[in-house]
């Protein structure tokens, strides 16, 4: 009988014993290379993140270099075009002029489009109030063009024409201010 206790009492205590050694495993602590690993991916999404950061920078400061080298010489041809516009509509049969002044409007209004948008590009450079004025110009020229479509005989002293003078002076003079390559 003493055999069936000792037995009963080694059944009843094995698992006990087994059990309990599984619960002071259960703590594993990660090992020490995981630790140091987590801070150096950081830092390296952190000096990606900076590098990535630079090279939009540049990439932004060089837009606005390209953008301000070729203002001048887009301003000057836009000055041509609606010159050649105008000597052009002027000169069609009165019958085909509507037609001529509303491509002009058109265009002028492509063109201070283009100008605007241009002036977003070089925000923050001494361009950026010049290529506000262009804009202004060729908004100008549309609805100028759209008068001339009304009524030719008041095409020449239309108002927009006197604020639309002042405006090419203006970006004419930025333009003659910087240096010849």
């Amino acid at each position: 009988m003493h055999r069936r206790n000792s037995a009963a009492l080694l059944a009843i205590l094995l698992p006990i014993v087994l059990l309990s050694g599984c619960a002071t495993t259960a703590k594993i602590s990660p090992p020490a290379s995981n630790t140091a690993i987590r801070p150096s991916r950081a830092a390296a999404l952190a000096m990606r993140a900076a590098r990535e950061a630079r090279q939009k920078e540049a990439a932004l400061q060089a837009q606005k270099a390209r953008a301000a080298q070729d203002f001048c010489s887009r301003w000057q041809r836009g000055l041509l075009l609606a010159r050649q516009n105008l000597i052009g509509c002027m000169q069609m049969p009165t019958s085909e002029q509507p037609f001529c002044w509303d491509a002009v409007s058109q265009w002028s209004a492509d063109e201070a489009t283009a100008f605007t948008q241009l002036s977003a590009v070089l925000t923050g450079t001494p361009f950026y109030a010049t290529s506000r004025q262009a804009a202004t110009f060729f908004s100008l020229s549309q609805s100028w063009a759209k008068t001339c479509r009304e009524d030719l005989a008041t095409c020449a002293a239309a108002p927009q024409v006197t604020r639309m003078h002042p405006l090419k002076a203006q970006v004419n003079a930025r333009c003659q201010t910087l240096p010849l390559r």
